[in-house]
């Protein structure tokens, strides 16, 4: 009888056992999967000092939205020289043409790591914080750069689209919200030419913000200070680029613009504007005309208001759509004897 009972035991026992086994199974298939860490590849971690100080200067005087995918690109054995004209003349051209600006911005140290994954995302990351940083100081100095009451763009959700002053400057009105490729505000006087001899005339505007991003913005007031850590001094940058004006362009916009953060996508949330599609203009127009006599005379303005100093300066690149018509009607232009007048 005892023996019995123990049998009996000894199956509850292995019944139960296996009750708590498929249990077990149950829990541990629920149980979230732990991400395996990745690790980052050593040149990498070697080097993201280095690639994050160039990753911010190069959003600001290289390229302001870099493509994803050519981020993680090899460098071809023959690519368009990236301040060449023949740049834009297919989508093939800009591509290799964007890679070259990117090997030759970025140090030969650090080129191994540029077909990483983590690279792109730095490098994104380095940008992005970079112009935040930028945006926040600029607003703090709106009010000066556009001889604008500073209210109106220290609280960035303030109603700029109700203010008749910056309407004008970006060449809309309450009713007609289409925002120009070419606004006021690229013009001398922020008038707008409709012949468009004189965009990026206004080039005052460029200088300021510029000079506030490159040198702080206590040097629109006063000469910069020698001792401090600026971008200017840290990235050794010492005349500009047709990136940087054009990036200097792009932000004008978008402060005066309703939008009340910038679009990581390059869509104003608000305004609807592609500042994305802007740079890429901007930038083209500058680098293809760049050797012209107005845009020459444009950037030595700039120059001298930022340095101190008249530089000659080498080209830099872009990538993005078609405005036809009126890009044309621009760079014709820019081409006729009229270069020749001071602005």
């Amino acid at each position: 009888q005892a023996v019995k009972a123990l049998q009996l035991e000894v199956q509850r026992l292995c019944k139960e056992n296996r009750a708590l086994k498929e249990k077990n199974k149950v829990l541990l298939a629920e149980k979230p999967k732990r991400k395996r860490r990745v690790e980052a590849p050593d040149e990498l971690v070697a080097h993201e000092q280095t690639i994050s100080l160039y990753a911010r200067k190069y959003g600001m005087t290289v390229e302001m939205f870099p493509d994803n995918e050519l981020l993680t690109k090899k460098l071809p054995d023959l690519p368009t020289p990236f301040d060449s004209h023949d740049r834009y003349k297919t989508a093939a051209t800009q591509e290799t043409a964007f890679l070259d600006e990117l090997y030759k911005h970025f140090p030969e140290r650090v080129h191994r790591a540029i077909q990483s994954v983590y690279f792109k995302d730095l490098v994104h990351k380095c940008i992005s914080d970079a112009r935040s940083n930028e945006i926040k100081k600029l607003r703090g100095v709106a009010g000066d750069i556009f001889d604008l009451p500073a209210k109106y763009f220290a609280n960035p959700s303030f109603d700029r689209a109700g203010i008749v002053e910056i309407q004008k400057m970006l060449g809309v009105s309450g009713k007609t919200q289409a925002y120009k490729i070419f606004p006021p505000l690229l013009f001398p006087g922020l008038q707008e030419d409709t012949t468009l001899k004189t965009v990026f005339g206004n080039w005052i505007l460029f200088a300021k913000i510029l000079r506030a991003s490159l040198h702080g913005v206590t040097s629109l007031h006063q000469e910069p200070c020698g001792g401090s850590k600026t971008n200017a001094r840290k990235w050794n940058f010492q005349q500009v680029t047709p990136g940087s004006i054009a990036w200097a362009a792009v932000i004008a916009i978008f402060l005066l613009s309703p939008d009340s953060e910038f679009p990581g996508s390059g869509v104003g949330k608000s305004s609807t504007i592609s500042y994305k599609d802007l740079f890429f203009q901007y930038k083209k127009m500058l680098i293809t005309k760049w050797d012209t006599r107005r845009i020459k005379n444009i950037m030595v303005s700039i120059n001298n208001h930022i340095f101190g100093t008249a530089k000659l300066s080498t080209l830099n690149p872009a990538g993005g759509e078609d405005f036809s018509d009126e890009i044309n009607r621009a760079m014709l232009a820019l081409d006729m004897s009229s270069d020749s007048e001071a602005d």
